[in-house]
């Protein structure tokens, strides 16, 4: 992690790496990080690893190649504070930061060539760091944005 970056965003930082290890104990299979574009960014892209009755699935469909064939596409934004904050994590989600997430993910699927009739969710992973215990709460909404 660099040292000269703002302690914001290097809170940022350890709690997306936070929350890249919950989703991959949770089952989910991480795609992309940090989507930017010049009025959004998707923190995290990932989907449920599929299961062999998905796969058998995909190939009974003739559709062997399509590594997301039937799968939910989960967009997740992660919100991390230190616990010393007196906000909770959810006060960021505005009205506004979710207009432009949904923007971002449908450009997402787009700039990707995803199929646009694709089945996609935004969740929302709430951190609090304890920076004294080096311990994390996580809180995991699904399909918190819609």
């Amino acid at each position: 992690m660099e040292h000269n970056q703002p302690k914001h965003l290097q809170t940022g930082k350890i709690g997306e790496d936070i929350a890249c290890d919950f989703l991959k104990k949770k089952g989910y299979k991480i795609i992309d990080r940090n989507f930017k574009r010049k009025w959004g960014e998707i923190d995290i892209v990932c989907h449920k690893k599929r299961t062999l009755s998905d796969k058998i699935s995909s190939i009974w469909n003739k559709n062997p190649d399509s590594v997301l064939h039937g799968t939910k596409i989960v967009f997740v934004e992660v919100k991390t504070l230190n616990s010393n904050y007196s906000l909770d994590p959810e006060d960021n989600l505005t009205q506004q930061k979710q207009k432009k997430l949904i923007r971002t993910c449908q450009l997402y699927i787009s700039e990707k060539k995803l199929d646009p009739d694709m089945d996609w969710q935004i969740d929302a992973i709430l951190i609090i760091l304890d920076t004294q215990s080096k311990k994390a709460k996580i809180k995991h909404m699904e399909g918190v944005i819609y």
